[in-house]
């Protein structure tokens, strides 16, 4: 394999890399797609189709709680992203303190681990790969996975870190090597047996290392576009495999590119749906939950006690407290953070969210700093900003698992190929 290079190279910005570096803070990378949610929210569709059927009005008392939710995670993140500008640098941050090509290579070795004992255990619980393809059921795939657990299996969102790194230079280096054909292969894999949510992660990791190493700027339009017309066939494609047996059953849909606008309207809309729908509550009713239940929000779920963690294993409303109080279909897993945070901790859920948002948002930025491939906590800690106004990520063990990944290849990196390191 040709050796990864990091180059970083003065040029003219264009308009998606000075939108994107606006964007791309952790007190601010959620708001596109908060607002294309609401928009898609307030866009008519099939019955049930949206994933509700009477859509939650819209009073000055439930936005006003929603905007001073947003709004006390966009300052206090604001706060942490200052005080991690203002720390000193680790050496091993520096741009030779590791050889990338081991680092990406370790990686890849715990990606290939993850996803490969995910899909024995699937398999060996009795799915057949055969009958999934021709009922296009694929999401029973994860169901099989989680009847016999193992926590090692978690290594397999570290697909989505190597698949972003083999787009970042497949797209914005224009490099290729067996070792990217390998990531971006099991970045397809983990996402059969997981999430298409996967493709967005490598996606968002992909451009936050085009972002930090001045790369996106040097891209041609005509190159972006491909990109982007490659992962939305791919979104498509995903779509059809693992969920068209439902929307052909269920709504009489059998077009690919029908099946995924309502996906995707069902999945960035049903979160403002029930954000809507819990802050009239929160404004109507006594508050409810308890700062007790905090332990939720500030340790992984895999040290979670058995009481708080779901039956569904998939974090969706078929768990949540709100279920028969707004109007939203219990398949849907995008809950948004807010209900779920409200419905554990009351109106201790702002307190806890910007302490949350001020630490992430100080560890995100400070190793957003590295001059190296270290910056990928950087993004795993963006992209939980990101996630915010679907889920809290930041209690997931995937979330865990990526950042302890990247810095168990950081460090296998230094041991075996050491080179001079000088302070920054």
């Amino acid at each position: 394999m040709s050796s990864v290079s990091l180059p970083i190279e003065p040029s003219r910005p264009n308009g998606v890399a000075k939108f994107a570096a606006i964007v791309w803070q952790p007190s601010l990378v959620f708001v596109p797609f908060l607002v294309v949610g609401a928009v898609l929210w307030l866009c008519p569709s099939m019955e049930g189709a949206a994933g509700y059927g009477i859509r939650e009005e819209v009073s000055l008392a439930n936005l006003t709680i929603l905007v001073a939710w947003y709004g006390t995670i966009c300052a206090a993140a604001a706060i942490g992203q200052r005080l991690a500008m203002a720390l000193p640098r680790f050496n091993v941050m520096s741009k030779d303190a590791f050889d990338p090509t081991v680092f990406y290579k370790t990686l890849a070795c715990l990606a290939l681990i993850g996803v490969a004992g995910a899909w024995v255990a699937a398999l060996r619980n009795g799915v057949s790969l055969i009958e999934l393809v021709k009922t296009q059921q694929f999401n029973l795939v994860k169901d099989s996975l989680y009847a016999n657990y193992n926590h090692l299996y978690s290594l397999r969102y570290t697909a989505s870190l190597v698949g972003g790194y083999a787009l970042y230079r497949l797209v914005f280096l224009q490099k290729v090597s067996r070792l990217d054909i390998l990531s971006l292969c099991l970045l397809l894999a983990a996402t059969a047996i997981s999430a298409r949510i996967l493709i967005a992660q490598a996606v968002i990791f992909a451009g936050g290392l085009a972002i930090r190493f001045d790369a996106l700027q040097r891209v041609k339009t005509r190159t972006i576009t491909a990109a982007v017309l490659g992962l939305a066939i791919c979104i498509v494609a995903f779509t059809w495999v693992r969920s068209a047996g439902s929307y052909r059953d269920h709504f009489g849909v059998e077009n690919p590119v029908a099946m995924t606008f309502l996906e995707v309207q069902r999945y960035v809309g049903a979160p403002v749906q029930a954000s809507m729908g819990v802050a009239r509550m929160a404004a109507d009713q006594p508050s409810r939950g308890a700062i007790g239940n905090i332990i939720k929000y500030t340790t992984p779920t895999f040290l979670h006690p058995a009481e708080l963690k779901v039956e569904d294993n998939s974090g969706g409303v078929a768990a949540q407290w709100y279920l028969h109080q707004v109007d939203i279909d219990e398949t849907l897993t995008t809950n948004s953070a807010f209900v779920e945070m409200f419905g554990d901790l009351g109106f201790w859920a702002f307190p806890v969210m910007a302490w949350a948002s001020f630490l992430m948002a100080t560890i995100g930025s400070y190793f957003w700093r590295s001059d190296n491939l270290l910056c990928l906590i950087g993004c795993v800690v963006l992209y939980g900003f990101f996630e915010l106004w679907r889920t809290y990520y930041f209690s997931a063990g995937s979330f865990t698992f990526m950042i302890l990944a990247v810095l168990v290849a950081a460090t296998t990196a230094s041991l075996l190929k050491p080179t001079p390191r000088t302070a920054s």
